[in-house]
């Protein structure tokens, strides 16, 4: 209901991301001449937190709670430095001012999902904490390679958004809804574990089929409320829908 029910998949999906992305077009890529729901930006962020979080499941360290070397601490750390960087450069383009390099969509694109995967290993590292039962002391990411391959899986990615092709943007668009909904959801449930204090009490995977329902729907409802009041306020106020 929430992706097809509507116009069609381009409207639907913009609405449900609309309050978590400020959907620029001049910040956005098109495929297939329609544009994506979330700005390049956002587009490289979602696309690694996904990235990074199906890494850490697939190797079986998603909830490992240990604090990675300080090696791995920096990485992460320019990752989000770098796209602090070009965010303010690209607001400085924006405003007319002098800005050191020409602001672009694919610099925009790189620096979104290495800031990803920085998100990724930190949420990885929150639910670690959480349901610190079920996982391990050791560290999520232990060392610079593992952090890399990560990284390298930034190719194909790219490739995929930057080659236009028309029947891409279904599988592109709702992979992006997935990966907004997955990361609100993993949000949620620290939050929800917390809330109703399972945190020393969960040891397996099926005790948390109802709190991970619950996250699951509270994830969708704070990106739904998050939409409609940007919406409303954009109604109430006059506020373009791009701004």
């Amino acid at each position: 209901f929430l992706v097809v029910g509507q116009d069609s998949l381009s409207t639907s999906s913009r609405a449900v991301l609309h309050g978590l992305c400020a959907q620029r077009p001049s910040h956005s890529f098109t495929v297939g001449g329609t544009l994506l729901p979330f700005d390049a930006r956002m587009t490289g962020i979602y696309g690694g937190v996904f990235a990074s979080i199906a890494w850490l499941v697939a190797r079986g360290q998603f909830l490992r709670w240990g604090i990675p070397p300080k090696r791995v601490i920096v990485v992460l750390a320019l990752f989000v430095v770098a796209m602090g960087a070009d965010g303010f450069n690209s607001l400085f383009t924006d405003l007319g001012l002098w800005h050191p390099w020409e602001s672009r969509n694919e610099l925009r694109l790189i620096t979104g999902y290495l800031t990803g995967i920085s998100l990724g290993v930190t949420l990885s590292w929150l639910l670690g904490s959480t349901l610190y039962r079920m996982g391990s002391r050791a560290p999520a990411v232990s060392g610079i390679r593992e952090v890399w391959i990560v990284v390298a899986a930034f190719i194909p990615y790219a490739a995929l958004v930057l080659s236009g092709a028309t029947w891409l943007y279904a599988p592109l668009s709702l992979f992006l809804v997935i990966s907004g909904w997955l990361t609100m959801t993993l949000l949620a449930l620290a939050i929800v574990v917390l809330a109703l204090r399972l945190d020393d009490r969960i040891t397996r995977i099926p005790q948390l089929h109802v709190p991970g329902a619950v996250a699951g729907v509270a994830g969708l409802a704070i990106m739904l409320v998050l939409a409609l009041g940007r919406m409303w306020l954009e109604r109430t106020f006059g506020i373009p829908t791009t701004l």
